[in-house]
């Protein structure tokens, strides 16, 4: 009988698994995040309308443009579809999130700028 190499089956690589539920969170909190400002900036407009003094840069462009952070979804999305195939819904998530409160904090700090500015004149 000739000799015959023993065969063992190798398991194939594990395929790379897509997680489209880390890509729905950093869509969904970046939307959110981008859509807040539509809601939130004109209950602050008409008040600062009414303390008639000059508003800081950040304000001033927070209030003419509140729809700019409706871009953050279409970024996240941007950087999924860019992004080496087996971590990129590990980093649209995080961009998402991390963009998301980030775009969060830079709006309070815009629309409380006037009054920290009222507050130091007084």
């Amino acid at each position: 009988m000739p000799y015959t190499a023993p065969r063992s089956e190798l398991p194939a690589p594990p395929a790379s698994r897509s997680r489209p539920l880390l890509l729905a969170i950093g869509l969904i909190v970046s939307a959110l995040c981008g859509l807040l400002p539509l809601l939130v900036v004109p209950a602050f407009a008409q008040t600062f309308t009414a303390f008639g003094a000059d508003l800081p840069w950040a304000t001033a462009l927070l209030i003419a443009r509140p729809w700019l952070g409706c871009a953050l979804p279409l970024l996240v999305l941007a950087l999924w579809w860019l992004w080496p195939r087996p971590r990129r819904d590990l980093a649209a998530c995080v961009f998402g999130v991390v963009g998301g409160l980030g775009m969060l904090a830079l709006i309070a700090v815009a629309l409380y700028l006037p009054i920290f500015r009222l507050a130091a004149t007084v």
